[in-house]
């Protein structure tokens, strides 16, 4: 039993998430560290019932779920929120002592809100018109929005091989326009570059950009993004029908 509890209490440490461990009369037998950020929790509070412990949860139906856990064995899985604007994917299992009558269960707290937060950027970048990729401080494209998508579509890169997420940006530079060593691929590939590493506030350019069936053109603009996690924002936007408007006007 000893060893089944340490062996517990190894696993509530390694696992990269709060967690509790309760009896089948719900009562608190062991916890995570990371679990204190969610109940305020303290080694007092061992063998108290889980439902007289303070927590951060937007979650009524908890009791209710780790019931079903231990009555019926079921695991529940689910998404809650915190009243400090956290997100957290919860799991429910039931556990049982071997060579003993006694069961449990145990809850894990996966802080997710920073995929919410990815997946809130998402829905925000798809909003918009221009060609947008979001890229790391290596220039390795992280993320693109629908208009992006749409236009490597429509361009022979079906499934973003060339121009989707894990490709190197500063790689399709170089094929920005052919021939290879063409002025306006070597300015885009600069121009990102000195973004990234800090040597240039804001970089623009226009470019053509023809198709067999239609003369294009377009802005690109490329925006430092600071923090943790550093790199840079490029845009491409079309301004084809400006340009015609503009040399209308000319004649």
């Amino acid at each position: 039993l000893n060893r089944l509890n340490a062996d517990l209490d190894n696993m509530a440490q390694a696992v990269a998430a709060g967690t509790v461990f309760v009896d089948e009369n719900m009562h608190l037998t062991r916890f995570s560290p990371d679990a204190t950020h969610i109940f305020r929790l303290r080694d007092t509070d061992i063998g108290r019932p889980l439902d007289d412990l303070a927590h951060t949860l937007i979650y009524p139906a908890l009791i209710a779920d780790l019931n079903l856990t231990l009555k019926d064995g079921n695991k529940v899985e689910k998404e809650v929120r915190g009243i400090n604007g956290l997100h957290y994917f919860v799991r429910m299992l039931p556990y049982r002592v071997p060579s003993s009558s006694a069961k449990g269960a145990v809850i894990s707290f996966m802080d997710v809100t920073a995929l919410h937060e990815v997946s809130r950027l998402q829905h925000i970048i798809d909003c918009l018109s221009e060609h947008i990729a979001v890229l790391n401080s290596q220039g390795i494209i992280t993320q693109v929005n629908s208009a992006w998508r749409k236009f490597a579509l429509d361009n022979g890169d079906e499934f973003l091989a060339h121009s989707g997420p894990g490709v190197n940006y500063l790689e399709v530079c170089k094929d920005f326009h052919q021939p290879p060593d063409d002025a306006t691929a070597v300015t885009a590939q600069r121009g990102v570059r000195e973004v990234l590493e800090g040597r240039c506030p804001h970089f623009s350019m226009e470019y053509p950009c023809h198709s067999p069936t239609e003369q294009r053109w377009f802005v690109m603009h490329v925006s430092p993004v600071a923090g943790e996690q550093p790199g840079a924002v490029v845009s491409h936007v079309n301004i084809t029908e400006w340009r015609s408007s503009l040399q209308e006007l000319q004649v």
